[in-house]
């Protein structure tokens, strides 16, 4: 039975060089504090690998016996569904247009004609031999998923990126130049955002984001 008296609503970090042990932690809190029937736990994993390894090692006997009632997301997709539920459906869109599956095709078309540009002479190296398109699509899903973890993690890389400043910002805010031979990042986030245009631009992540949290700042009740 749920103890509300028990559990207050907040934060809680615990940093862990060991994934059995965090995993246990978590374990240990859905016994202490289950949720009601029908109710998932929503828990965000940092890739598609940690989720499908955390499913299996929560329905071991070791665990919690079965692995089920459990939601888990990945921050980009549980952010946009959090901007959704603040904002509302109607403003915002079900998918952002910088997501990994429409960023992929998007990549898969613009990809040819920048090859032509010196800045992506590694990139035209590895596409050199590509009669049947396959490793074009390879490359174009493997960097939209990069691009997608970017706009979650490192958002602030883009943002200079997005103005011309090719430079990763460090955890002591410097910044170090990128080196030559990964120059071709900032250039391709300079390109795409480009071809998305500035009105669909507000409706990504970046666009969204401001006008969420300004949202939030106004609410004096949790959304449905």
């Amino acid at each position: 039975m749920r103890d509300e008296q028990t559990l207050t609503p907040g934060m809680m970090v615990v940093h862990g060089n060991r994934l059995e042990e965090l995993r246990e932690l978590a374990v240990a809190w859905m016994q202490r504090h289950p949720l009601a029937p029908l109710e998932n736990e929503v828990v965000l994993v940092q890739s598609n690998g940690i989720a499908q390894w955390l499913k299996l090692a929560l329905a071991e006997q070791s665990g919690c016996g079965i692995a089920a009632a459990i939601q888990l997301e990945l921050p980009a997709r549980f952010l946009w569904q959090s901007y959704r539920a603040v904002l509302g459906s109607d403003e915002i869109p079900q998918q952002s247009p910088l997501d990994k599956a429409p960023l992929t095709w998007r990549l898969v078309r613009l990809l040819p004609a920048l090859l032509q540009d010196q800045a992506f002479a590694p990139l035209r190296r590895f596409l050199a031999d590509d009669a049947d398109l396959r490793k074009r699509h390879q490359l174009a899903e493997r960097l939209a998923d990069l691009f997608d973890q970017y706009q979650v993690y490192r958002a602030d890389w883009l943002a200079d990126w997005a103005e011309g400043r090719d430079q990763l910002r460090t955890s002591r805010d410097g910044a170090r130049p990128l080196d030559e031979s990964v120059r071709w990042q900032p250039a391709l986030w300079r390109a795409l955002l480009e071809d998305v245009g500035t009105e669909q631009l507000a409706g990504s992540r970046a666009g969204v984001h401001p006008r969420f949290v300004e949202r939030l700042r106004q609410l004096e009740a949790r959304p449905a």
